[in-house]
């Protein structure tokens, strides 16, 4: 697993810890509004379509287009998750940092054993 991945997996973590922070603290609202902006969205393009992403050609506007990417998906599952906790009446921020850092867990994992499986394919076609 990368060290982008591994972090991706433990930044719903990190956002959790932070919102049993006091009130008043900048570090509580700061960091699961950044998990929440971010992270979903990442470990989702990590999964889906993150080699069109990181190997495909034209540098900075490649870039700028998996930004656009991540920050859309990320906005889409936070409102997902946040609509559906509205709805049942149970909405918190912890909750729903829990749900999404779960969700982000899961997604690194998946990504990460289909990148295991692409590996081993490639190494066991020989050209047939």
């Amino acid at each position: 697993m990368t060290a982008l991945r591994c972090l991706v997996a433990l930044s719903g973590w990190i956002a959790l810890a932070a919102t049993g922070l006091p009130e008043a603290s900048p570090a509580r609202l700061v960091v699961p509004s950044l998990f929440l902006l971010v992270c979903p969205g990442l470990a989702a393009v990590l999964l889906w379509a993150g080699e069109l992403i990181a190997r495909g050609r034209g540098g900075a506007a490649r870039l700028l287009e998996g930004a656009l990417l991540v920050g859309a998906v990320s906005l889409s599952l936070t409102a997902l998750v946040a609509e559906a906790l509205f709805l049942t009446h149970t909405f918190t921020l912890t909750r729903a940092v829990l749900i999404l850092a779960v969700l982000c867990s899961a997604l690194v994992l998946a990504a990460s054993l289909r990148s295991d499986g692409r590996r081993a394919t490639r190494a066991g076609d020989h050209g047939e």
